[in-house]
């Protein structure tokens, strides 16, 4: 079958092929390369089916991401097991059954967010290929070795004391953040710190951009094929182990993609100590709720509490402060809301 002609596919034959990939432990490599669907991206000649698997796997990714309806996006990345929960659930009816018991829901009714939410990032999916081969963006999608070397450029071990951060927002959409962190060197060598971070509402390369604010440059910065800015701040000195340091940068983010109403922070290898979340909405579009939620898995972040103090009222300018301590690693802190119908 020709490119041209796996381009014409129908949403509905996409549709088919992204639930066979979702059965078993859900999307993985292995199963983009012997699926049909491999062969929509028109690359360049020289891609193997392995390149051409990793593109598509990225772009279906993105595309779950990108759903807008939260239960939708929620049985999508379940159901395709990229929620980052690992949960290690052998199929794809398992992790279903988890996420009904978590909501409190029948097992039907998430089976049907599963579907209807695979039904939409097929469209998606469809029309991200078809963007990409017009323009030939396919090259975006490459493995770069360069953000592999950013990364492991973070390698020296540190201790985040506190990071604290101010989210603005115009309307529905993000404007900017403000990240404000203190870190204790635990080895020699730390001189940098590395920058990760991405606008899930969309995901598309040269969204997000970094400024240095305070005691702190980049030294090199890059974007990764899914859309995460990754950027070297270096320190004004190394730090010998036990040394803190302050430090602070702007994220400016452009794009008309109105805003996923979630917030969360996931501590990762690093230790974090404590976190400050603060959240200025516009005063003329406050959300109709709001709640924090901590020590939970990602699909938990969008559940309205059950108990009462997790509730949150922002001020009469729009304005909501939340403070986080001794995180545990691998969970979601936060804020979510719900904007008004």
């Amino acid at each position: 079958m020709t490119h041209n002609a796996m381009t014409q596919l129908t949403v509905e034959t996409i549709r088919a092929e992204l639930v066979a990939l979702s059965t078993g432990r859900g999307l993985n490599l292995e199963k983009i390369a012997g699926s049909p669907l491999v062969k929509l991206p028109e690359t360049p000649g020289e891609w193997t089916d392995d390149q051409r698997a990793t593109a598509l796997q990225r772009i279906i990714t993105e595309c779950c991401h990108a759903l807008s309806q939260e239960k939708l996006r929620t049985g999508a990345q379940v159901g395709f097991n990229i929620d980052g929960e690992d949960t290690g659930d052998p199929s794809l009816t398992a992790r279903i059954d988890a996420l009904a018991r978590r909501r409190g829901r029948h097992e039907r009714t998430v089976r049907e967010w599963f579907y209807r939410g695979t039904s939409e990032v097929a469209l998606l999916l469809q029309q991200r290929v078809a963007e990409l081969n017009i323009r030939d963006g396919w090259r975006e999608y490459l493995e770069n070795d360069g953000i592999v070397d950013l990364l492991e450029a973070g390698s020296h071990r540190f201790s985040l004391d506190r990071t604290e951060i101010l989210v603005r927002l115009s309307g529905r959409f993000l404007t900017e953040v403000l990240v404000f962190r203190s870190l204790v060197a635990l080895d020699d060598g730390v001189d940098h710190y590395v920058a990760t971070s991405r606008y899930h509402s969309d995901p598309r390369p040269g969204v997000v951009f970094l400024e240095p604010l305070a005691n702190c440059v980049v030294r090199r910065s890059a974007f990764t094929s899914n859309g995460h800015q990754v950027s070297e701040l270096e320190f004004p000195a190394t730090l010998p182990p036990g040394r803190r340091i302050s430090f602070a940068y702007r994220l400016r983010v452009q794009s008309d993609r109105e805003m996923v109403p979630v917030l969360s922070y996931v501590p990762k290898a690093q230790q974090d100590n404590r976190y400050i979340l603060q959240v200025q909405f516009d005063p003329a579009t406050t959300p109709d709720r709001l709640w924090y939620f901590a020590g939970v898995l990602g699909p938990e972040t969008r559940l309205h509490p059950d108990n009462e103090h997790q509730w949150l009222r922002p001020s009469g300018l729009g304005y909501v402060r939340k403070g986080f301590v001794e995180l545990s690693r691998g969970l979601h802190y936060g804020v979510a809301w719900d904007w008004p119908l």
